[in-house]
């Protein structure tokens, strides 16, 4: 059955949009989905063929977008995180990537029978491992002290490394010059590293500069900058192929440590971009896919995965963290298990397939079946394996409960103090260093810092938050927390305060935001409940209550503020969320100071769900 190329398309963002979502909602990596997704239309059904709908439009489109996946990257590398483990990083992108490449190598020609430079070329590929799968898994993780940084930059910068090694053995490998493959890969190293240089130097000079004289405005940074991408990453293959991949991530990193403009923009933008794009681009290189060639592989192929798990990568991480002082044994041991391969170790290995299958060399097809083997299996054992590994190792929390307070005045701490003596962790942040010191004599964790701050956030151990609330008197400052606050903590769980101003107004703008504690609680509102002599209590339900006695119980002055379920799990009451009470939770409310209050009575009302 073949379709056309505009439904293609269609086809294609479509089933990526399907497995990303189905991923999130069932905590899964969602690469597997699109492996499975593309393999099923492609191979197994038949649907799509991508060879034949894109022509040789493919390899182009696809290289394009690895480089705007690898910038984007490099947008997230900030300098100062070498502080934490830049000698860690240097060694694992030097030391740990040459244990990969050596040990990937000779098991490529002991187990799979490679001729010795395919080996070669084998092991360099796998060396790749990539932001496009250890992003994903980082964010999930959320691994505690220098870990994610480590695990971070040694992702993004091993993707133009690896790269840049392959290319430079394949050519070797065109070339037959086998006598002079070290100073030739030596020399290309250096080519690469000074075109990427210039490139990404120049072009992010360019932009600084239009920038600075207020030549650029801000609704063009988008699209100016992806060509900028676009351009030098064509420019610098025209001088050396495949130097573009490490030129666009020089140019990512330039622009992210950069302090003429803020970056934040591009960076949702790419991120947006990315997750379309990985989307996409594992659907149709799964799809092109032919089942025939594993019937080539036999257990040694299975061998090869289980020694790339369990001894290249810990003797990698090992040899390159002797004697370093930035990373205990408990994170070498994380470490060990973020390395799945991803995007670009299977781009590069189906291109070279394609061009070994054109100069008549079978083994093309054995290289990408086994490392499409690879990329499931990794990213099987690694996603499933290093959640719960670090969180028993105490490294991380991956169902964190906390609550973060954006805001430490004084009714502000008092709920704080109310939900910490109930087992719950909760951290305060405050541009106010009174407030901020008040917080800390009350016996709570505090920091003072501005939500505006990227750097700030950045710096802020948030591996124990789940919830945020922002409870602050500043309308923007709790409006702007929920976008500086969704790239540490899912959006939906961020809930700022009714503005005073839809209050006054009577606006509704509950559809874009989830006011805290209900649509008719404001700043103000809260302040001078507290100011009366407003007190926060808590009710523990037993099995046997109805929904009526809870809300007999709880009475007209009661406002809903939080529920922690029996095993810990903490919801927030707020104008969308309607809680069902059961048996074993505690409600916290706030028992208001005035007789009765039609507001409270109503939330009250809205917010049990029967």
């Amino acid at each position: 059955m073949e379709i056309s190329l505009f439904n293609s398309f269609i086809l294609v963002l479509a089933i990526g949009a399907v497995a990303q979502w189905v991923g999130w909602r069932l905590k899964i990596p969602a690469i597997l989905l699109l492996l499975a997704a593309g393999l099923m239309v492609g191979p197994v059904v038949g649907i799509l063929e991508p060879d034949e709908v894109f022509g040789d439009l493919l390899f182009p489109v696809v290289s394009a977008a690895v480089a705007i996946i690898l910038f984007e990257g490099g947008l997230s590398l900030k300098l100062r995180d070498l502080t934490k483990g830049g000698t860690a990083i240097l060694r694992l992108v030097t030391v740990g990537v040459g244990v990969t490449w050596g040990l990937a190598a000779w098991l490529s020609w002991w187990l799979l029978e490679f001729p010795p430079i395919l080996a070669i070329l084998f092991g360099a590929l796998l060396t790749v491992t990539g932001p496009t799968v250890i992003g994903p898994m980082l964010r999930a993780i959320r691994p505690k002290g220098s870990v994610k940084a480590i695990a971070k930059w040694e992702g993004i910068l091993n993707d133009p490394l690896g790269v840049l090694l392959a290319v430079l053995v394949f050519e070797v490998y065109l070339s037959q010059s086998y006598d002079h493959a070290t100073s030739f890969i030596l020399i290309g190293l250096g080519e690469t590293l000074l075109i990427g240089v210039v490139f990404a130097g120049a072009a992010a000079g360019f932009l600084l500069l239009l920038v600075r004289a207020k030549l650029m405005p801000e609704f063009l940074h988008n699209l100016f900058v992806l060509a900028l991408v676009l351009g030098i990453f064509g420019a610098s293959n025209a001088l050396l192929e495949e130097s573009g991949l490490l030129t666009v991530t020089l140019f990512g990193v330039i622009l992210a440590n950069q302090s003429v403009f803020n970056v934040r923009h591009i960076i949702e933008f790419k991120e947006n971009l990315q997750v379309l794009l990985i989307s996409a681009l594992f659907v149709v290189l799964a799809a092109r896919v032919d089942f025939a060639v594993f019937e080539v592989l036999g257990w040694q192929s299975l061998i090869f995965i289980a020694a790339l798990i369990v001894l290249v990568r810990p003797l990698s991480i090992l040899v390159a963290t002797i004697g370093s002082k930035q990373t205990q044994w408990r994170d070498k041991l994380l470490l060990m298990l973020l390395a799945p391969r991803g995007m670009v170790a299977m781009v590069l290995t189906s291109i070279f397939a394609l061009r070994l299958e054109e100069r008549g060399e079978p083994l093309g097809a054995n290289m990408l079946a086994v490392m499409l083997l690879v990329i499931v299996a990794t990213v099987l054992f690694y996603g499933l394996a290093a959640g719960p590994i670090s969180s028993r190792l105490g490294l991380s929390n991956l169902d964190p409960q906390g609550v973060l307070f954006v805001g430490a005045h004084d009714w502000a701490r008092t709920i704080a103090v109310k939900l910490k003596s109930m087992g719950v962790s909760v951290r305060l942040i405050d541009s106010n260093r009174y407030h901020v010191g008040n917080a800390v004599h009350d016996g709570l964790t505090a920091d003072c810092g501005n939500v505006f701050s990227e750097e700030f956030l950045e710096n802020l151990d948030m591996s124990n938050v789940g919830h945020a609330l922002a409870l602050t008197a500043n309308d923007e400052v709790n409006s702007f927390a929920q976008t500086t606050l969704a790239h540490y903590i899912e959006k939906g769980d961020i809930y700022p305060l009714k503005s005073e101003r839809s209050a006054n107004q009577g606006d509704d703008d509950t559809k874009t935001l989830n006011p805290v504690f209900g649509e008719n609680v404001t700043f103000t509102w809260l302040k001078r409940q507290f100011a009366l002599g407003a007190t926060l209590k808590d009710m523990s339900l037993s099995e046997e209550q109805e929904f009526s006695e809870v809300k007999e119980s709880l009475g007209p002055r009661a406002l809903l503020m939080f529920a922690i379920e029996e095993e810990g799990r903490v919801r927030v009451f707020s104008a969308r969320t309607k809680i069902r009470p059961r048996g074993g939770m505690k409600l916290v409310y706030l028992e208001l100071a005035s007789e009765k209050s039609p507001a409270a009575e109503k939330e009250t009302s809205e917010q049990l769900a029967t």
